[in-house]
């Protein structure tokens, strides 16, 4: 698929592609949506279309647009699902949550074992995690399970700044903005922000609306400049210091399942009973294992578009060479320049 010849039926499973990239991404905390992106095939046309939107505006708008509404759809469905399932059964939920960390941490301690023993990379590492502490446990002194009903200039900037920090995760494969809001502790306000949003006819909706307008507008205005002002930036720095971007991410992913618990246990609303213990335990054993054979699966579908991206330009070489090595253009420019030389010579033989 190519964006200058996608017609109606390609922008309706660009749509359907979004629809499953929010979903996934929203509903199920360290699956990324650049993971998600590579696995049904959009990522690298996501990246494309949004680093060369001036080039070709309509086009790359078209698509854009129409995976931006397949992905709110997505988002929606998830913050419907994971709201409503954490209101009736909030530990359950919240051991499937933590399960799918779990598999996520393991996964990335697999692939990040090799460098453990690089002080820098473990300076980075508790850097982050420090800051995500002080945030979480003294400047927002543990955040609760909704936001505040009448924001403060303060909260909507911290939006804006979480916003424009988790625009890095849409450039950088395999970085995760649920487990970021994980992180923050904005996970369920932020999905029961968007239940809220469309929750139509509810009490007090309009100005529940105004107060969730807000902070969401504050979230996507960070979010759309972190894309558009620092996406070429970040991708420098992710290809320049790699190892460094993961620890980070890494210690996100380690600082989640303390805060999430924290938030949970802060709630009035949260419960334990004995079937849920069961089945949330249960359910969260295999979360694990699911997340960690996902995670492999988008690693080679990964690596397997890297090859493919990388082999094409050498293809098209090859066909310029003439598929042996041999550069047909010169061959080509030599022979035109022989067949000049005997038609000179038989010009002179004949004079």
């Amino acid at each position: 698929m190519k964006l200058n010849e996608m017609r109606l039926k390609d922008y309706i499973v660009v749509f359907l592609k979004g629809v499953l990239l929010g979903l996934l991404s929203l509903g199920i905390p360290g699956v990324s949506a650049s993971t998600v992106g590579i696995i049904v095939g959009i990522y690298f046309l996501m990246v494309e279309s949004i680093a060369n939107i001036f080039k070709n505006f309509k086009t790359n708008v078209k698509f854009l647009l129409s995976l931006s509404l397949g992905y709110g759809a997505g988002a929606v469905g998830a913050a419907f699902s994971v709201t409503v399932l954490f209101k009736f059964f909030p530990f359950a939920v919240a051991c499937v949550i933590i399960g799918i960390i779990l598999g996520s941490i393991i996964d990335s301690v697999s692939k990040l074992k090799g460098d453990f023993k690089s002080l820098v990379n473990w300076i980075v590492f508790f850097a982050v995690f420090i800051l995500l502490g002080v945030y979480n446990f003294v400047i927002s002194s543990g955040q609760k399970l909704t936001f505040p009903s009448d924001p403060h200039v303060f909260d909507l900037i911290s939006m804006a700044f979480i916003g424009f920090f988790t625009s890095t995760t849409f450039i950088i494969p395999g970085v995760d903005f649920a487990v970021v809001f994980l992180s923050f502790g904005i996970y369920y306000p932020f999905m029961n922000m968007l239940t809220e949003i469309f929750s139509f006819g509810a009490e007090n909706y309009l100005s529940r609306l105004v107060v969730n307008v807000q902070i969401l507008g504050s979230y996507l205005v960070g979010y759309l400049l972190g894309i558009f002002l620092i996406s070429k930036l970040i991708k420098k720095l992710n290809d320049r210091f790699g190892k460094q971007m993961q620890f980070a991410s890494f210690a996100f992913l380690v600082a989640a399942p303390a805060v999430f618990l924290q938030n949970c246990l802060s709630s009035e609303t949260f419960f334990i009973s004995v079937p849920q213990a069961i089945v949330g335990g249960i359910l969260g054993v295999l979360c694990v294992a699911l997340m960690i054979v996902f995670m492999k699966y988008g690693d080679k579908k990964h690596r397997e578009l890297e090859v493919k991206t990388f082999d094409e330009p050498a293809a098209e070489t090859a066909n310029d060479t003439g598929g042996d090595g041999t550069d047909t253009v010169g061959t080509e420019n030599e022979e035109t320049e022989n067949c000049e030389e005997k038609i000179s010579e038989n010009g002179e033989k004949t004079e």
